[in-house]
C-alpha cells in the first residue's frame, strides 16, 4: 500500500514484437537468462508498496505465462487465486501476481482489460466506477482511501528501478496523474506531408515519454471507459499511443511529468537487446 491506498501494477506483455525479427515473441525473449517481461514484473513484485500485479498477454500464451510464474487462477466467481502445487516449480515466480489475462487487439484494449480486472478484484461498485460523469470522478478521487493507484508499464522497459516506482507513486498520489519521461537531447523537427520542415519546437519543452504511467484508478478507468465507448460506436478519432493522452483527451485532467532515467529504454529492435544486457548486467 501507499499512504493507505492499494497499488496495482498492470504489466503489458501482449505484443508480437514484429520489429525484433524473431520467431519468439518479444516478451519471452531472454535477456541474461531471464524473459523480458520478468525483469520489470519482478521489480514490482519486490517493491514494498505494490499490492498486486496484473499481466496481460496473448490469450494463447496464458498457459505458458502461468507455468513460468507459477500462477493458476481458480475458476470461480470470487476470482480467488492459488499457486501451482505440483512438483514442477516455476522458473520465475511472482508472489504478488493477482491475474494473468488476455490482452486486446491494441495496447489500449489490453490496458482496459487490466483495469476491468482490478475493478473485479477490488469489488468496486459499478455506481462509483462505472459512471463517466466528471463530477463523480472528482469526488471519487477525493475519497483516496477507496481509490487504488494504478501503475501501467510496458514490459519492454526492463530497466525500471525502485527510484522510478517511488517517484511515480509519490507524484500520482499528489497530482492524480503522473508519467515518467526524460527531456530530449537532440533537436526535434516537425515535418509536413512532403517531408519539409514545418517547425522546430523548443527543445526544453519536448520530453520523451516512458512508463510506468500512474493514476488514480477512478480517473484512468473513467477515461478508458469513454475511449472504449467511442471505439464501440466507431467514433474513435485519436491515435492512442499512451495512457496519459487518454486521460488528457477524455477527462481534461492535467498530467504531471516526472524525470525518470535515460536507461529506461524500450526494447524495440535487436540492437536494444545489447544495450539492455549492458545496463542489466551492472
Amino acid at each position: 500500500m501507499y499512504e493507505g491506498r492499494k497499488v496495482y501494477a498492470i504489466v503489458l506483455a501482449a505484443g508480437s514484437g514484429r520489429r525484433m525479427h524473431s520467431k519468439q515473441k518479444k516478451q519471452f525473449m531472454e535477456i541474461l537468462e531471464k524473459p523480458l517481461y520478468s525483469w520489470s514484473a519482478e521489480k514490482f513484485d519486490a517493491h514494498e508498496s505494490v499490492d498486486g500485479i496484473i499481466i496481460t498477454t496473448a490469450e494463447d500464451d496464458i498457459p505458458y505465462m502461468s507455468s513460468l510464474t507459477g500462477f493458476k487462477a481458480m475458476e470461480d466467481s470470487a476470482a480467488k487465486t492459488e499457486t501451482l502445487t505440483d512438483s514442477k516449480q516455476p522458473k520465475f515466480p511472482l508472489n504478488k501476481l493477482s491475474a494473468i489475462i488476455a490482452g486486446g487487439k491494441e495496447r489500449y484494449n489490453s490496458v482496459y482489460n487490466g483495469l476491468l480486472k482490478i475493478k473485479e478484484l477490488e469489488k468496486l461498485n459499478n455506481n462509483t466506477y462505472g459512471n463517466t460523469d466528471s463530477s463523480s470522478t472528482q469526488e471519487d478521487r477525493n475519497n483516496k482511501t477507496s481509490d487504488p493507484i494504478v501503475m501501467i508499464h510496458d514490459c519492454a522497459r526492463p530497466m525500471i528501478s525502485n527510484a522510478i516506482i517511488d517517484d511515480a507513486l509519490h507524484y500520482a498520489a499528489k497530482y492524480h496523474a503522473a508519467v515518467i519521461g526524460m527531456p530530449v537531447k537532440d533537436t526535434i523537427k516537425i515535418l509536413d506531408e512532403e517531408h519539409y520542415v514545418k517547425s522546430t519546437p523548443e527543445r526544453s519543452s519536448v520530453w520523451l515519454m516512458e512508463t510506468p504511467q500512474t493514476f488514480d484508478f477512478s480517473l484512468i478507468f473513467n477515461a478508458y471507459q469513454k475511449l472504449i465507448s467511442q471505439e464501440s460506436e466507431g467514433k474513435l478519432m485519436i491515435p492512442v499511443t499512451d495512457d496519459a493522452m487518454v486521460v488528457e483527451a477524455y477527462t481534461g485532467a492535467r498530467v504531471k511529468v516526472v524525470a525518470g532515467s535515460y536507461e529506461n529504454i524500450k526494447i524495440t529492435t535487436p540492437e536494444d537487446i545489447k544495450i539492455a544486457e549492458l545496463y542489466l548486467s551492472r
